[in-house]
């Protein structure tokens, strides 16, 4: 087995310019996207089954102008800002995310702490999210709870009907509140360590044998550095290519494998089958190709303006 030999470890990231660029990308994002909405909303006033809808359409179309972008800009700075204060402290107490580089290459993905560290990260903030929805669903629950004790005193005949209201809220806000706060987590981490795995996995034995990830980096002081720009096609292609694409592939055949064995007469033959699947694989390489794509391109953009990430490598 090769041993990797020049392994970086991302010890530490500067949370300003991370959630700088990363909430500056996301405004820009959304801008797009509401630029398609408002499109798709001149679209639909030019349709008469829609001319009775055309004052609200049109608000909408030109609302999202303004609030999707600063929506997103606010959201993704506050996400932003907290995840890469997790990662920093988790980088301290466990291992930071290790990437076999050679230049400005990603080689290889050290499978193990790359899996661990996202799926940490992913289930705290699962955790988080729990806590927050317990906190906003079991208050509902008490004033239920007290409105169907009022009513079983207050309505006449009520507990002739009792049987068929839940009485057994109480004890079921424990068991609520366990599945946010417990299960919920340990499900987003288990899925998040499974998915990551599989993405190191894609990368190393696929994406890096044809076109290998670049980053470009300018070196500040021994250790820090930075990602001064994301080469389009070599951002965009090993990723939704390799990645996206194989997984586009295997979700196909699941997809068929489970309507074969459910004798489903969706099957048509198996030269059509192959053909399908293959097209499903090309769809997903395309959509997160000109996602990543797009991506890089903002990133490209506003670096020089407001700086790229900056990262401790060690």
């Amino acid at each position: 087995m090769k041993k990797l030999e020049n392994i970086k470890e991302i010890r530490s990231i500067d949370i300003i310019s991370f959630t700088l660029i990363s909430s500056s990308t996301a405004a820009i994002l959304a801008f797009i996207y509401a630029i398609l909405i408002l499109f798709l909303s001149g679209i639909l006033l030019i349709l008469p089954q829609f001319a009775e809808f055309k004052d609200i359409i049109s608000g909408l179309g030109g609302a999202s102008l303004i609030i999707l972008p600063i929506s997103a800009y606010f959201i993704v700075m506050a996400v932003s800002f907290f995840t890469i204060l997790l990662y920093n402290s988790l980088s301290h107490r466990i291992s930071g995310l290790k990437f076999d580089l050679n230049g400005n290459k990603i080689i290889k993905i050290p499978i193990k702490i790359f899996a661990l560290i996202i799926a940490t990260i992913e289930g705290i903030w699962a955790f988080i999210l729990g806590l927050f929805l317990a906190a906003a669903v079991l208050p509902f629950t008490d004033i239920i709870n007290s409105l169907i004790h009022y009513f079983i005193y207050k309505i006449p005949d009520a507990t002739n009907i009792i049987g068929a209201l839940p009485l057994g809220i109480g004890t079921n806000e424990l068991s609520l509140a366990a599945l946010l706060i417990i299960v919920f987590p340990i499900i987003v981490f288990s899925f998040g360590f499974i998915s990551s795995i599989i993405f190191a996995i894609f990368y190393n034995q696929l994406a890096s044998k044809f076109i290998k990830m670049e980053l470009e980096f300018e070196k500040i002081t021994d250790t820090f550095h930075e990602l001064k720009s994301l080469p389009v096609v070599a951002t965009a292609a090993p990723v939704s290519g390799a990645v996206f694409g194989v997984f586009g592939i295997i979700m196909g055949f699941i997809t068929l494998l489970s309507l074969a064995l459910s004798g489903s007469p969706n099957l048509t033959n198996l030269t059509n089958d192959i053909i399908i699947v293959v097209i499903n694989g090309l769809l997903y390489f395309i959509e997160y190709f000109l996602i990543f794509g797009l991506i890089a391109v903002i990133y490209n953009f506003l670096a020089p303006k407001i700086g790229g990430i900056r990262l401790n490598f060690e």
